[in-house]
């Protein structure tokens, strides 16, 4: 306990250190102002690149009444002023003596440290004590220089000094009369571009005085907006355009420009406030393959959009846009010379694809709020979705450890996983939370699986920017990849071994492939224990144990064409070798850089039975595995048992219930993968013995509708 106390208190101190570090170089005295009698202020300035919270650690404005910086011993501070709020980069605080009188546009903050007559000396610190030393051990900024100033005087700080300065430096300052401030308007005696006395700047407006880039200081009257700062792009000449590599952050927009503001695709703007004005996002679409899209803006007619964007045209009157229907299941294709359609609505995915390639354009308003997108559960859970902002929304907790689609909606989805088509291969690839950061960019759509008729939340909090390269963050756990290939097309699978995952289902970690539409040529896996029945594209599995945890492999492919099973491996423990079981032709193959599996089928195939993983430091042969580990028992369908593993010979199965009476005996020749009729047996809990010529093996099952 006192172990714990100790470096709560030293990471606690730690951090108030950190803190004190970043105010130290950031907050200085910008501006003193000493007029007759109690017409005086000081103006305290935030030269850096970050918020400052004066309160954490707590600063103060303090007055050491005829003390010179130079020599501050035994001197007393006579007043302190403990400042509150905090400083956006350039933002100023003045601190007046309440009897000050001000230019009309400027405001300030009664300060009794504002009591000062010429030769006193003025401290921004990080300690009220009246001791000296404490002070002066905590000092960040100082102004003094005893009596050598005279009285009605004005000084401010030269706009090359970006950091505070522990010692007065008369080279620092630049000194006018009081009288010259008092007459000055509120465009002089400028630091660092924010005006002296001023209230601090909270908007800025586009010129487009240089050119057209939005990331261009000049292009704006008070500099490129920022999350905290507003911003109006009136009708000019040069209309603005974000780039393909910015990151554009905005408070309030107000877009009066007739030609909007341009988006290019890559780019992304967030709008942290409202928004008023169309925008413009222009998605690259670089091949004539078929891509899911989703509108980034609100108001996009679609028959506006069909006309403007180059469809391809497909059988009859069909449109290279379509929409899926989980209720068919399948795709509905938008019909040539349609009208009335619509716009399309705010997450909402669809699928398109262009005659030639080139860019797609959505215009409209930025969605300012939180987006709640309805999702049905017909035939099947399958919706197909979209990032409704012109801004990166976070898939995983690996992109997002909080704001992220999976985590928020967990509880609508059947499983937590988000289906990306590729257009490269043709198949539809699955993210998970065990998978690397992912970013869903704008206009990009996806699909889920709902778990009836829910929302499905998309909000604020999970925009970002992203560079041209996604940010990926690094793993050092196991991984196996296991490919594919037919000569043509490849598919992939894969196996991440995790701390705190299971042998069985692991919703979050495990992903079935896409089961929208049919999976003609596909590999997965099955759970090593417990399993549903999935097919998985991605399984999680313990990081120790490897001996003993043996996959069962599903292959859909066509008979008669040559296919070939391969593995690659990432931080793979040392000395654990990876092998493929064809339990068909009783072989082991190991699997590594140089060396794969391949045949041709006599046969379809599809689903599992027939081929297993092994992970062993052995050296694998038909004779090592005579048993019954490798067999799969699951209820594929609330009247069905499945067995699968069971390659050939005569095995008998029994269902038990959980009071031991037996409600169901059944005997079958091994076919690698057997089904038994259990639509008469009642929902519950049942233990099935299965007898085969290997040995006895129990399994527990859940038959319900």
């Amino acid at each position: 306990m006192k172990q714990n106390y100790f470096l709560k208190f030293f990471l606690t101190g730690l951090l108030s250190l950190f803190s004190l570090c970043l105010s130290f170089g950031q907050v200085i005295i910008s501006q003193y102002y000493e007029g007759s009698s109690n017409n005086k202020w000081i103006e305290v300035t935030n030269v850096g690149s970050t918020t400052i919270d004066l309160t954490s650690p707590q600063l103060y404005l303090s007055l050491f009444a005829n003390a010179r910086a130079d020599d501050p011993a035994n001197s007393q501070a006579n007043n302190h002023n403990a400042m509150s709020g905090s400083l956006n980069p350039g933002q100023v605080i003045l601190y007046k003596n309440s009897s000050a009188v001000l230019p009309s546009y400027a405001t300030g903050t009664s300060s009794s440290s504002c009591s000062f007559n010429g030769d006193d000396l003025i401290v921004i610190s990080s300690s009220s004590t009246n001791n000296s030393g404490d002070v002066w051990g905590a000092r960040l900024d100082v102004i003094g220089a005893g009596n050598s100033w005279g009285s009605n005087k004005a000084f401010y700080r030269n706009s090359n000094i970006t950091s505070a300065n522990t010692t007065y430096t008369t080279g620092e300052w630049t000194q006018t009369t009081n009288s010259a401030v008092d007459n000055a308007s509120n465009t002089d005696s400028e630091y660092l571009g924010t005006h002296l006395y001023d209230a601090p700047v909270t908007s800025t407006t586009w010129t487009g005085e240089t050119d057209t880039d939005w990331a261009t200081a000049s292009n704006w009257d008070n500099g490129v907006p920022t999350s905290s700062l507003d911003a109006t792009i009136p009708d000019v000449t040069n209309a603005p355009i974000i780039s393909a590599s910015t990151g554009a952050a905005v408070k309030d927009l107000t877009i009066n420009e007739s030609d909007g503001l341009n988006i290019n695709s890559g780019g992304s703007l967030i709008v942290s406030g409202t928004s008023s004005g169309n925008i413009t996002y222009n998605r690259n679409i670089p091949t004539t393959n078929w891509y899911l899209v989703s509108s980034p803006v609100v108001g996009q007619d679609i028959d506006a959009f069909v006309a403007a964007e180059g469809l391809a045209s497909g059988t009859g009157s069909n449109v290279g846009l379509s929409d899926y229907n989980n209720t068919t299941p399948g795709w509905e294709y938008y019909q040539n010379g349609a009208s009335g359609t619509g716009n399309f609505t705010s997450g909402d995915g669809r699928s398109i694809k262009l005659a030639s390639t080139g860019d797609v354009s959505f215009t409209g308003t930025i969605n300012t709020s939180d987006v709640t997108v309805a999702m049905t559960s017909n035939s099947n859970g399958f919706n197909l979705v979209g990032n409704p902002y012109p801004s990166y929304v976070a898939g995983n907790e690996n992109a997002d450890g909080t704001n992220n689609i999976l985590t928020i909606n967990s509880a609508n989805l059947t499983e937590n996983t988000l289906w990306f088509w590729n257009q490269s291969t043709d198949s539809y690839n699955q993210i998970n939370q065990a998978s690397a950061a992912f970013q869903i960019a704008p206009a990009q759509g996806f699909f889920v699986s709902a778990t009836g008729s829910v929302n499905l939340s998309i909000t604020e909090a999970m925009q970002s920017h992203q560079g041209t390269d996604s940010f990926q963050r690094l793993t050092t756990r196991p991984e196996i990849e296991l490919t594919l290939s037919n000569g043509t097309a490849i598919r992939n699978a894969d196996i991440y071994y995790i701390e705190g995952t299971t042998t069985g289902w692991d919703n979050g970690y495990d992903s079935s492939i896409f089961g929208g539409v049919a999976n003609e040529f596909a590999i997965y896996t099955h759970a090593v224990a417990n399993g549903n029945g999935r097919n998985l594209g991605i399984q999680s599995l313990p990081p120790n144990n490897y001996e003993n945890m043996i996959i069962p492999l599903g292959i859909n492919a066509e008979a008669g064409t040559a296919i070939t099973i391969g593995a690659t491996t990432n931080n793979f423990p040392e000395g654990i070798n990876i092998y493929l079981e064809d339990k068909q032709d009783n072989s082991f193959t190991l699997l590594e850089a140089d060396s794969n599996f391949s045949f041709t089928p006599e046969n379809n195939l599809s689903g599992i039975g027939r081929f297993y993983l092994h992970t062993t430091s052995g050296v694998l042969s038909a004779n090592n595995f005579a048993t019954n580990n490798n067999i799969s028992i699951y209820t594929s369908s609330k009247d069905n048992l499945r067995i699968a593993g069971v390659q050939n010979g005569t095995a008998t199965v029994r269902l038990y219930n959980i009071l031991g009476k037996e409600m169901l005996k059944s005997s079958f020749v091994g076919s690698g993968v057997n089904d038994i009729k259990v639509n008469a047996i009642p929902v519950g809990i049942y233990i099935v013995k299965l007898t085969t010529e290997n040995g006895t093996l129990n399994r527990k099952i859940i038959i319900q509708y």
